[in-house]
């Protein structure tokens, strides 16, 4: 009799990853911990960002997901369901690239694709609708060999489509795609979630692209997460700054009305014999009116006033170095 499955009837994430650890045995015989306490949800209906340094451990809570990689301990749950217990209930809902694509190179890119269709039951209507999705029809019969490195990743992206997934889970997807190409990826992702109702994990480098298309950001450092929240949520966080450019022959000047005032700032030197004073902008930035009256007042016109608002890079970059300041572990290889 074949065992039921576990199912954990967990209804708010798609994916739960719970206190994850897991190591390796490096080449020199120590042990490399590549997730360490790695905890994350994935929410359903969601493209959701994984960011991280190289080696953060981002790839292996990838491998985990898929099964490729087994964990030391905690737990990793999809669809409800406990893995890798149940692997094989969830594996048909879920495809991937991982690690850059691997096809044959003597046969043409459809080939390849319908080899793969083949093992997740899918026909010719199938195969051609994911080459059209990806923007390579045109090259459909071309033989890989001759594809460019774009075209290799869309026809991986691909191939991970083939079986129409609930849960799409892509490693660097826009590596090696030239600006148009990475324009239509992230529409590509929109639609996938927006019209198909597809849940998609990114993990990449290109931050402003992240920010573009993701719903949800999980920043991960040396095997643990140190952000995980809504992009809208975080850019509403972050701190925007005003920016007043002046001539630099009146900078002291103007830095001794603002701070006169109570303004707090920061100055660094600006293009073209200028200065750029640099303060905190709350939001809806009720005291730039202010600066100006303030300076104009006493004969210093600014040559610009600007809000420079905040990024995901911003975000990153900052949690990041949090994360560095606060550890206490040393490097990342340890035990």
């Amino acid at each position: 009799m074949t065992q039921k499955p576990e199912h954990t009837g967990l209804s708010d994430a798609l994916v739960r990853f719970d206190d994850v650890r897991k190591s390796f045995r490096t080449a020199r015989g120590r042990r490399q911990q590549a997730l360490d306490g790695f905890s994350m949800s994935i929410p359903r209906g969601s493209v959701v960002g994984l960011l991280g340094p190289n080696g953060s451990g981002k790839t292996t809570a990838l491998k985990t997901l898929l099964g490729l990689v087994r964990a030391d301990s905690g737990s990793v749950h999809a669809f409800g369901h406990a893995l890798p217990k149940d692997q094989r209930y969830v594996a048909g809902r879920m495809g991937a690239l991982i690690e850059g694509p691997a096809f044959n190179a003597s046969l043409t890119g459809e080939h390849n694709l319908r080899l793969i269709g083949e093992l997740h039951g899918a026909g010719p209507a199938e195969v051609a609708d994911a080459l059209e999705l990806v923007g390579i029809a045109h090259a459909a019969r071309r033989a890989y060999s001759g594809y460019s490195l774009g075209m290799k990743q869309r026809l991986g992206v691909a191939g991970a489509l083939i079986s129409d997934p609930e849960l799409l889970v892509l490693d660097e997807p826009m590596n090696g795609l030239d600006p148009e190409a990475v324009r239509d990826m992230r529409e590509l992702l929109k639609r996938l979630r927006d019209e198909r109702g597809m849940t998609v994990v990114v993990s990449s480098h290109i931050l402003a692209e992240v920010e573009l298309v993701c719903d949800w950001v999980t920043i991960v450092r040396n095997g643990r997460v140190i952000c995980d929240a809504g992009v809208s949520e975080l850019i509403s966080r972050g701190t925007e700054h005003l920016v007043v450019r002046v001539h630099d022959t009146v900078t002291e000047q103007a830095v001794a009305v603002l701070e006169r005032h109570g303004h707090t700032l920061t100055r660094a030197a600006g293009p073209r014999g200028t200065d750029e004073l640099r303060m905190p902008a709350p939001r809806p930035h009720p005291h730039a009116p202010e600066v100006l009256r303030l300076l104009t007042a006493q004969d210093v016109y600014p040559r610009e006033l600007l809000v420079e608002s905040v990024s995901l890079e911003d975000i990153y970059v900052a949690a990041v170095r949090a994360a560095d300041a606060a550890a206490e572990d040393g490097p990342f290889e340890r035990r």
